[in-house]
Parts: structure tokens; sequence; C-alpha cells
């Protein structure tokens, strides 16, 4: 809070009110100026350090999305041979199931950087087009992550049929034609994670680009 003071001794005369009119204009100039500085210095810090955790986040994220979509690709592939597996036990052939290794293997891609930028309001120093890719690359994620919620669920269907050790090859003909449409189902949100996956890494890139 600037404080404004009356002048120690009287005003003698228009020269002296102008004087004093003039010294006080200038001081408070000089105050506003200095506080307009501190703040802007603030909100630079604000920004560069939102943008060095945002980019660090990215960067993390990035790598741990590359692992995972190589892990997805590997469960496509097991997921195509009990989809063969089933197709052929519905035909009456008993085949090995044993190379068939079913797992969901994913990790959390956190957004605590982006979140907190966004609530602070740091984000607002930033420029536009680094605020757009960021937000992009985030909204990217966030529509990976969703695809990752609905093969989980499917997983925990196709679970059902296995439970205790249970040999795929005593399944009934029942189970066989349920479960024929629910690995289908997980079988095209893997496709559908890889999509995403693919899409967030291109986002990731043209957001750590800016």
């Amino acid at each position: 809070m600037l404080d404004v003071h009356a002048p120690e001794h009287g005003i003698n005369g228009t020269r002296d009110f102008f004087l004093h009119l003039f010294t006080i204009t200038v001081g408070l100039l000089i105050a506003l100026g200095l506080e307009a500085g501190v703040e802007a210095l603030h909100h630079r810090h604000q920004r560069q350090e939102a943008e060095a955790t945002i980019r660090q986040e990215l960067n993390e994220n990035r790598q741990t999305l590359l692992k995972m979509q190589q892990n997805t690709s590997t469960e496509a592939a097991n997921l195509k041979k009990a989809l063969t597996f089933l197709e052929d036990l519905r035909a009456g052939k008993k085949d090995d199931p044993s190379g068939i290794k079913l797992g969901f293997n994913v990790q959390p891609l956190p957004d605590a950087a982006w979140r907190t930028a966004t609530t602070t309001g740091a984000v607002s120093y930033m420029s536009y087009d680094e605020a757009q890719g960021f937000a992009l690359a985030y909204h990217e994620q966030q529509l990976y992550e969703d695809t990752v919620a609905a093969a989980l669920h499917e997983y925990e269907l196709l679970e059902t049929y296995v439970l205790d050790g249970r040999d795929p090859r005593t399944l009934t003909p029942e189970d066989i034609a349920t479960a024929l449409p629910d690995l289908r189902r997980t079988l095209a949100d893997l496709n559908a994670m890889h999509d995403w996956g693919r899409g967030a890494l291109g986002s990731y890139d043209d957001a750590l680009k800016q």
C-alpha cells in the first residue's frame, strides 16, 4: 500500500503547491513502477517454474507411454492368439493354451504440473502457442487414459472365464459364445489405446518443441 503524507511545513504560495504536487507525483510513479517491476519478476518466475515442471512431466510421461505402447502391441498379439484358440475350441480343436499369457500392464500418466499451473494462473503468463501446445498434449493424454479404463473393464470380464486356474479348454460352449465378443471388444480397446497413444506421443513432441 502506498502512503502519501502531508507536508511537514505549510504551503506558501502557488510555487510551493505545485512543487509539492510534483514531488508527490514523481514519488508515486516511482513506487508504482517498482511495484509493477516486482510483480512482473514474480510472474516471470512463476511462468518459468511452471514451464520447467510441465516439460519435465511431459518428458517423463512420454518415456512411460513409449513403454506402454510396446506392452500394448505385445498384449494385442496375445489376444489374437487367445481369439484363435477360442475359435478353434468352438470348432472342436483343443489346442494347448499354455503359450497364451494375458496381462494388462499400464502405468498412470500424471498431470499434476499442468493442473497446478492452471490453478495458480501461471498458464496465463505463457505465450498462447506454448499454452495451447501443453493443453493439447494433456487433452490427448486424457483421451488415452479413457481408453485404458475401457480396456481394463474388458480385462476384468475376461478374467471371469479363467478364475482359480481354470483350464480354458474346459470352457462350455455357452462360455465360449460369451467370451468371444468380450475378447474382440478387448482387442478393439487395445487397438484404440495404441492409436490414442500414438496421438499423445505426437502431441508431447509438438508441445516440447515450443
